[in-house]
C-alpha cells in the first residue's frame, strides 16, 4: 500500500488531532490505510549529555560511541524521513512514510510491543527474537545501511503473531554519518544492540559467545576489525558490579563488556 492510501479526510483529521501535539506521538486509525503513527517534532536536546558521552568515548578510546547530534525540530524530521525512505528502498523492515506535513509526519504502525520489553519480561521466545534482531542488523548492513539508535527498544515485535516475530525498526531522528564513517556506524549498531540486550537474554555465556562469533563472521572485514578494536577497549569495564541494585544501565554495561572481553580473547588470544 502506498502513500496515496492515506485519504484526504484522514490527512485533515490527523492534522487537527490534539493527541500528537500534546504527546508528540499518537496512534490513529486512518481508515483504509489502517493504524498509523503520527509523529510531531521534538525540541532540540541539551548539549550537556552529548559532552558527557563524548568524554566517555574518548576515555575508552571507542569513537563509535561518540554522541550523534539530535537536532530536533524540522531538521530532525527531515533526517528521519530521509533515513526511513532510504532504508525502505534498501529492503529494511521500517515503517512506510505515508504523509509529510511541516510539523509532523505519518507512517505505518508496526505494533505495540518491542524487543526490550519481551526480553525483560522473560518471554518464552526471547532468545529466538534476540537472534532475529541480530539477523536484521546483518541484512541492513549487507544493504549498505545502518541504524540510528540500535537499541532493543527500537525493534518492534508483533507479539500477537504465532510465533511472535520482529516487525521492524523505528527511531531515526539522528544520522550517525554526520560524525563517523559507515563501518563505524555499523559497529555502533552492534554495540548498542548488545548493550541493550545481553544482560537479559536467557542463554548461557557459551551460547551467547557462539552466536556473536557467527554474526561477526557474516560481517564485512572492516566491520569485524573495528568491532574487535572496540571489544579490546570495552573489555576493561567487565569489572563493573553485576548486582541489580546498581541499576540496569550498570548491569547492562557490565554484561556487554564481559562479552566484549571474551570475544577479544577468542579472536586474538595473544593480544586480548
Amino acid at each position: 500500500m502506498t502513500a496515496a492510501a492515506l485519504a484526504p479526510q484522514d490527512v485533515q483529521r490527523i492534522a487537527q488531532s490534539a493527541g500528537w501535539r500534546a504527546r508528540r506521538v499518537e496512534v490513529l486509525d486512518a481508515g483504509a490505510a489502517g493504524p498509523v503513527i503520527v509523529k510531531g517534532q521534538r525540541p532540540t536536546r541539551r548539549p550537556a549529555r552529548y559532552r558527557a558521552l563524548n568524554v566517555l568515548a574518548w576515555l575508552l578510546g571507542v569513537p563509535f560511541l561518540k554522541a550523534v547530534p539530535m537536532h530536533g525540530g524540522a531538521r530532525a524530521q527531515q533526517i528521519e524521513i530521509a533515513r526511513l525512505r532510504a532504508l525502505h528502498a534498501a529492503g529494511a523492515p521500517v515503517p512506510e512514510v505515508l504523509h509529510v506535513a511541516p510539523d509532523h509526519f505519518v507512517m505505518r504502525w508496526l505494533g505495540g510491543a518491542n524487543l526490550s520489553e519481551l526480553l525483560h519480561a522473560g518471554h518464552p521466545h526471547a532468545a529466538r527474537l534476540w537472534d532475529e534482531g541480530a539477523q536484521v542488523l546483518l541484512r541492513v548492513h549487507a544493504a549498505g545501511q545502518y541504524l540510528s539508535q540500535g537499541f532493543a527498544r527500537n525493534m518492534v515485535v508483533q507479539d500477537r503473531a504465532a510465533p511472535p516475530r520482529l516487525a521492524g525498526l523505528i527511531d531515526f531522528e539522528d544520522d550517525p554519518l554526520e560524525v563517523m564513517t559507515l563501518p563505524e556506524a555499523q559497529v555502533r549498531d552492534w554495540l548498542l544492540y548488545l548493550h541493550s540486550t545481553l544482560f537479559a537474554v536467557p542463554l548461557p555465556a557459551a551460547e551467547l559467545d557462539a552466536r556473536l562469533d557467527q554474526w561477526m563472521a557474516a560481517e564485512r572485514p572492516e566491520v569485524q576489525d573495528l568491532f574487535l578494536r572496540a571489544c579490546r577497549k570495552l573489555g576493561a569495564l567487565r569489572v563493573l558490579p553485576r548486582g541489580r541494585r546498581w541499576g540496569r544501565d550498570t548491569v547492562a554495561l557490565q554484561a556487554a563488556a564481559a562479552a566484549a572481553h571474551r570475544h577479544a580473547r577468542r579472536t586474538s588470544p595473544i593480544n586480548p
